[in-house]
């Protein structure tokens, strides 16, 4: 359970937002909102959300909605893993969510014995349940089940779900009882501080509570009874990815931040909200103008990070439409509005359009010269601050 604790920074209060997944087939549908507030220990530099909300609150209401995580670095990790510490000889691998199986699926091909946990037959949740749902359903009174069930890992992968773990303490028992003694416990999870840094608004999401760096990872897992035995942070154009080999503690040690070191963090975030309202005026500001010249505004990909651009600088009445080619969105209007969502297709009809861009940056480059070569000569820009062709250069 996040603790409520007076020793605490305010980085910025958005105030009620809708939540993300809650697509809408109407426009103009009222959909659950959420406070997204955030703020930071002056203890340790954690950044989280205030007074967040349990995830599973969350949960969305349809089926087909995904996340993707990055996986290039997988491959080498796993090979350097096994070598490393098991001495490629054969071990029992376990996985706790979906985000776990292209792991897995690395150790099954060299030959390794793994398993992982069930949501439908384990937890008694529906199939493809998201991590949301999971981290709740993940307590002590399955624990004994699953125990029952699998035999204790070598090595445990829990890939992106710390981060939004709402209950941490007793999901770091159910770790810990999944593993044999000398057990490895694998956890990955985004590296917040380019975001922070960039000032990167859409950052911010419902079901993400925490938003580590390479340092405040490091206090959180100490927290919760775990020592660090190794640490690498694969470096990605947006988010880098920390990788992280922990083992249970025998006896609790807490470690502490150096004075300098945390001072950089509070720092980090202190400074991260001091561009947003000047963004928001130039928004605005760009956007009016773009509109008396008939241009349409428009965003390519109908996701989260989408609806966080619109929704946290309020440019609603400014956007005509959001291009997705995912069939199950085509139709749809994003939460809380009556945008509507489109395919690609209907780029074809349209001359005068200000494209914007929400996409993975390493795909940006490639999409663009695409959407020029096939539809027209467009203004392109992109949302995020880290882009070579972001809005906010």
């Amino acid at each position: 359970m996040i603790k409520k604790n007076s020793n605490y920074n305010k980085i910025i209060d958005l105030g009620l937002q809708p939540v993300s997944n809650r697509y809408n087939k109407f426009p103009n549908k009222k959909c659950l909102k959420t406070r997204l507030a955030l703020e930071q220990s002056t203890e340790n530099g954690i950044i989280k959300l205030k007074d967040s909300k349990n995830p599973i609150k969350y949960k969305p209401l349809v089926k087909w909605i995904k996340y993707n995580e990055p996986e290039p670095h997988l491959d080498q990790f796993v090979k350097d893993t096994l070598k490393k510490y098991f001495n490629n000889k054969k071990i029992v691998v376990g996985g706790i969510s979906s985000k776990d199986d292209s792991t897995l699926d690395r150790f099954i091909k060299l030959g390794h014995k793994t398993w992982r946990i069930d949501e439908r037959k384990d937890l008694k949740i529906s199939l493809g349940s998201g991590i949301e749902t999971i981290q709740y359903y993940l307590n002590e009174k399955i624990l004994k089940n699953l125990n029952k069930k699998y035999n204790l890992a070598d090595f445990l992968v829990v890939r992106h779900i710390w981060e939004h773990v709402y209950n941490q303490k007793e999901f770091s028992m159910v770790l810990k009882g999944l593993i044999k003694r000398d057990g490895i416990i694998f956890i990955e999870i985004p590296d917040c501080r380019k975001l922070l840094k960039s000032k990167d608004i859409t950052m911010i999401w419902e079901e993400h509570l925490y938003y580590y760096t390479s340092q405040t990872i490091k206090t959180s897992l100490n927290q919760n009874g775990f020592k660090i035995i190794s640490k690498k942070v694969i470096s990605y154009p947006t988010e880098n990815s920390i990788l992280l080999c922990i083992k249970p503690y025998k006896k609790i040690k807490k470690i502490h931040m150096t004075q300098n070191i945390l001072k950089k963090e509070i720092n980090l975030g202190m400074n991260y909200a001091k561009q947003y309202q000047w963004n928001k005026k130039y928004l605005h500001k760009l956007f009016s103008d773009t509109i008396k010249k008939k241009k349409e505004i428009v965003l390519f990909g109908g996701g989260h990070l989408s609806l966080a651009f619109i929704a946290f600088y309020d440019i609603y009445r400014f956007i005509n439409f959001i291009i997705d080619d995912d069939v199950n969105k085509n139709g749809m209007f994003m939460p809380g509005s009556s945008i509507p969502i489109k395919s690609s297709n209907e780029l074809y009809k349209k001359d005068n359009i200000f494209l914007l861009l929400t996409v993975n940056l390493t795909s940006e480059k490639k999409l663009m010269k695409l959407i020029k070569k096939k539809y027209g000569n467009f203004k392109i820009k992109s949302i995020f601050p880290l882009s070579r062709y972001s809005i906010f250069r």
